[in-house]
């Protein structure tokens, strides 16, 4: 974003803006490195979809279509776009906590591979 303006701060530095400054925040979005992402499967299970974007089941909701997978940041648009996958999107919690209160309430099944 080199001598672009932030459209949503107003900064020419990406992150560096007078609000994010007055927070003590420094906002950026990588796309290196994985992250956690809930997963909707089109009329079934998105596992076939999680796999083909190099990413793994983690939790598995009631419904078999949702699921929170760990995907490699580069591959979300692709996994987003895959046919099998009604929804792909990025969540704000850390996975293995997430993974141990999942268990704690009797919400994770675990993945079986195939």
């Amino acid at each position: 974003m080199t001598g672009e303006t932030d459209r949503y701060c107003g900064s020419p530095v990406a992150g560096s803006s007078d609000t994010a400054r007055a927070f003590g925040a420094e906002v950026s979005v990588g796309m290196e490195g994985r992250s956690l992402f809930f997963v909707l499967g089109r009329g079934g299970p998105p596992d076939p979809a999680v796999r083909a974007a190099g990413g793994q089941i983690v939790t598995r909701l009631p419904d078999p279509r949702r699921v929170l997978a760990v995907v490699p940041l580069d591959a979300y648009s692709g996994l987003s776009r895959h046919p099998a996958v009604a929804l792909a999107g990025p969540v704000s919690i850390d996975a293995a906590r997430f993974g141990s209160f999942a268990k704690l309430i009797g919400l994770d099944a675990a993945p079986q591979e195939t």
